[in-house]
């Protein structure tokens, strides 16, 4: 009997202990009034978990050696998290919606991870910070954390993105491609500067493009600082060029180089990304960005007039959706003419969530699943097609309803993390015109017919986003260096009442004598507005002045007023050089195809 009791206390006791440790987690088991007493000096800072970004702010703290350290945590989610320093002992739930107290003693020198130790969702595994305890000044440390750049890695962005990949044949007709894992830093376009893994430098990596029974050779270099893969997905290929840590192949150390070589089959839209370099890493590396498009081309491939390729990631612990490596609105859009039969791949690269994607205007019909042709007869019509980690789908359409059509995620919360783009029709935006310049001449578009053109809308009084925009102008024409000669600017104001063509000439010449001012009768700038789908209106003040608030979009127009692109006044030089040499080599590369 006293050993059944006795069982029994003991069960009950641990029974207590455990629904302690899921009520309060586990922390130091030394009292606060203990650690008091054996502290140096106290640090009280306040913290939050952000919500919907399994996301500490600030990332980074620094306290004192020998400091006691009290944190008021504010857990922002309507679900728990956890608080977590594995060297110091330090394990606390946070409810959620409140503020939580945590206090350690910080007794040891060093940097040490802080995590959240309550599994919570998808962005659990990436919800890390730092606490670096040190004997040195804290200001000093905590400011040689808050550079944003992390030490010497190159900054890069969709600007510097390269389509596809490019490939030699060899003497055994191999295609054989270049492909290489790097540390850096990628540039989203909303200001985010994030530390990235890329392939080729890229985010997401470059497209390989090849055609169905092709022998493909991808020579793989890791210049990552940790072990890694690649995994070819959807691709049916031979066991040992799977990708695959301790199943197929032993994961590729720092500086070393691996060969994939196999048979491009079947036909479809797939992709390649890592599988980390254990099975326990895989997420936090794609989450990095180590993926990119793999489509193989059937032999009798019947090609759409528009063929396009979106590749859909997540940074969920910022906040960050993007499309193709870039946030809305930085985010390429799609554009068409009237007529064409447009494809568009969707692939869902991220490893954590579901993005439904959503096209305005237009019906279109799921002709690939996983890159899979579907048959005819089974293809589904719809407007919104949700896409599961992994997956891809080819859908079709005709281009027969002219306009700027949104497609976006319909998961809100992710196309205002920037996962927006549009459908939009070459003569949907912009059109002919009759105004009048800075020297008080007659212009039409027709005599810009041979250029591409940079096209702002905006005012001489403006106080500093026209500026900035005609100053970037300016300095996007610069970085063309011999096709510079090629581009011309346009300034049209939207205040033609004070913007006469004397007032735009003392304007405009400060930035460049490669823009044009343009100004008109209300009526001609009411016109060009409404072409350019660019919005403006006067604020008048108390003493009867007036600013004018506008639109502030840049709109790259090709030769023959073909629309190209649109940038936000934020976009930098960088993203417009970039996208007027993207279709001048376009341009280029058809031409000499005609010419053979």
């Amino acid at each position: 009997m006293k050993k059944h009791v006795v069982l029994r206390v003991i069960f009950g006791i641990y029974i207590a202990l455990g629904l302690v440790f899921i009520v309060h987690g586990s922390v130091r088991v030394a009292g606060a009034t203990f650690i008091r007493g054996t502290a140096d000096s106290e640090t009280q800072l306040e913290m939050r978990v952000v919500k919907n970004r399994w996301q500490w702010d600030p990332g980074v703290i620094v306290v004192p050696h020998g400091a006691l350290v009290t944190l008021q945590i504010e857990n922002e989610d309507d679900f728990d998290h956890g608080f977590a320093i594995s060297e110091l002992g330090v394990d606390r739930r946070l409810p959620g919606g409140q503020v939580t107290t945590v206090q350690f003693l910080a007794d040891q020198e060093g940097e040490f991870e802080y995590f959240c130790s309550v599994y919570c969702g998808p962005g659990h595994f990436d919800q890390k910070g730092i606490l670096v305890v040190t004997r040195g000044d804290v200001n000093q440390v905590l400011a040689s954390y808050q550079g944003g750049v992390v030490g010497d890695l190159p900054v890069r962005s969709v600007a510097d993105a390269v389509g596809r990949l490019p490939y030699v044949v060899t003497d055994d007709g191999v295609k054989e491609f270049q492909l290489t894992a790097e540390h850096i830093m990628w540039d989203y376009g909303n200001g985010e500067i994030l530390e990235s893994w890329a392939y080729n430098g890229q985010l997401p990596g470059p497209e390989i493009r090849v055609t169905e029974g092709d022998t493909v050779r991808i020579v793989f270099t890791n210049n990552l600082p940790v072990p890694t893969t690649v995994h070819w997905h959807g691709v049916d290929l031979p066991n040992a060029m799977d990708g695959v840590p301790g199943y197929t192949q032993d994961a590729v150390l720092p500086g070393d180089t691996f060969v994939y070589e196999f048979d491009a089959h079947p036909a479809g839209t797939r992709f390649y990304h890592t599988h980390g370099s254990h099975h326990g890493d895989e997420a936090q590396q794609m989450d990095m960005g180590l993926a990119g498009p793999f489509v193989i081309e059937p032999r009798d491939f019947d090609r759409p007039d528009v063929d396009y390729t979106m590749v859909l990631t997540e940074r969920i612990r910022d906040g960050i959706y993007p499309i193709n490596g870039a946030v809305y609105p930085d985010t390429d859009f799609i554009t068409v003419r009237e007529g064409d039969r447009v494809r568009i791949r969707m692939i869902n690269a991220g490893s954590s969530t579901f993005h439904p994607m959503h096209l305005h205007g237009h019906q279109f019909k799921v002709v690939a699943t996983d890159g899979n042709p579907v048959p005819e007869a089974a293809q589904l019509t719809r407007n919104t097609l949700p896409l599961l980690p992994g997956e891809s789908y080819d859908i079709e359409f005709i281009a027969d309803n002219p306009g700027v059509w949104l497609l976006h995620c319909h998961e809100l919360q992710h196309a205002g993390g920037g996962m927006i783009t549009a459908v939009v029709y070459e003569d949907a935006i912009g059109g002919d015109f009759t105004l009048t310049d800075h020297t008080g001449s007659s212009v039409t578009r027709g005599d810009f017919d041979d250029l591409y053109t940079l096209v702002a809308f905006g005012y001489t009084n403006c106080p500093d986003v026209c500026g900035m925009t005609l100053s970037d102008m300016a300095q996007a024409m610069r970085e063309l260096g011999l096709d510079s000669d090629r581009v011309h600017g346009l300034f049209v104001s939207i205040d033609p009442e004070r913007d006469t063509p004397a007032a735009l000439a003392s304007y405009v010449t400060m930035f460049s004598d490669q823009i044009t001012g343009l100004t008109g009768t209300p009526e001609q700038i009411a016109e060009i507005a409404a072409a350019y789908n660019v919005k403006y209106d006067a604020v008048f003040r108390d003493d009867g002045d007036y600013s004018m608030d506008h639109s502030t979009n840049i709109y790259l127009m090709g030769p023959g007023g073909r629309y190209i692109a649109h940038f936000s006044y934020t976009s930098g030089v960088e993203r417009i050089a970039a996208a007027i040499q993207r279709d001048l080599a376009s341009v280029r590369l058809r031409d000499a195809v005609a010419a053979r």
